[in-house]
Formats: structure tokens, sequence, C-alpha cells
């Protein structure tokens, strides 16, 4: 038997059926009792919503709102005066920078230049290695995961709680040690 869906139950309730439909969806409604608490709970809501008091809105509501989305509509140049100021600041700080260490602003420059170049060199290597290696630790960590999962689901109806507790705080200093496992092998493969 299918139960009847929540629009038929609204309808039955507001008397928008015809006499079949209304007589169908009552046989059903004797039969069912799922759909006789769905259409006490729908029944319910409609008093709930019928006893709230009215809402009253007021006359200008329509046009308070519109004054609001008007008013805070940002000029079109809105964005000149904080760029202005961060220049004003940058410049500010390499004035700074050199009164305090001599340097001219295009050594200044090539010295952020190599600095940034520097960390550079030393980012992109190391996460091409972790995206090169991610994929093996996952699939490590996932099969210590499953396999300490499901041993605890054999497990779980003769340990106490603090029994499982120790067992995931031991799989979880086990997958550290393996994640500095897998550093070590992989540092170990590489070309002196």
């Amino acid at each position: 038997m299918t139960c009847l869906r929540p629009d038929i139950l609204d309808l039955y309730l507001e008397g928008e059926l015809d006499a079949t439909e209304r007589r169908e969806c009552q046989a059903h409604l004797d039969a069912c009792p799922d759909c006789r608490r769905a259409l006490a709970g729908r029944r319910a809501l409609d008093e709930a919503v019928a006893d709230l008091p009215p809402v009253e809105i007021p006359p200008d509501f329509a046009a308070r709102i519109m004054e609001r989305l008007t008013a805070e509509e940002a000029p079109a140049r809105a964005w000149l005066a904080p760029a202005a100021a961060a220049t004003g600041l940058l410049l500010a700080g390499f004035l700074g920078v050199y009164l305090a260490t001599g340097q001219s602003l295009m050594g200044l420059l090539m010295s952020l230049g190599r600095a940034f170049m520097g960390f550079i060199s030393l980012v992109v290597p190391l996460l091409a290695k972790v995206l090169k290696l991610f994929p093996v630790f996952a699939k490590v960590v996932w099969e210590i995961a499953g396999a300490l999962l499901r041993g605890l689901g054999v497990l779980s109806s003769s340990l106490k709680p603090e029994a499982v507790g120790l067992i995931l705080a031991a799989g979880f200093v086990l997958a550290v040690l393996t994640v500095f496992g897998l550093k070590t092998i992989e540092s170990l493969g590489r070309k002196p």
C-alpha cells in the first residue's frame, strides 16, 4: 500500500478534494496508521499557525526598505580611498626601511625578490613530494583505520570502553609512526 503524499493530505485538510478522491483518501487513512499520524501532525501545525497573532506591516515598510537599499549602495569609486591608503602605507614602509638601513628602494625590492624566490624554491619541491606521497599515505592510513575498526567491531562486545579508547589511541600512534616511517623510507630512496 502506498502512503498518501503530503500535498494530498493538505488538500484533504483544506476540503479541496472531490467526493471520490475524499472517499479514497478516507479509506486509506482508516487503514494506514502512518498516514493518520502524518495527518494529525499537519492538523496540529495548521492549528498552531492559525493561533499566531496577526502580523501588522507598517504602511511605509516598503519605502524604508528601498531607502536602505539605495543608501547602502557604494559609489563607483569606493575602491580608490583604500587603494590610496594601502599605497601610502607601502611607501611609508619603504621610506622607514630606507631610513633605518640606508638601502635604496631598488635594493630593497631585489632583496625581497631574492627572499621570495628562496622561499618558493624551498616550498615547491616540498609540495611536490607531499603531493607525490599523499596517495600512498592516504591508502596506508585508510587501511590501518579500516583494520582497526574491523578489529574493534569484533572485540567491542567483550571490551570495556576504556580498552576501546586505549586501542584507538594505539591506532593513532601507529598511524603517526607510519607517517614518519614513510618519511624515512622516502629519505632512503634519495640520491646522496
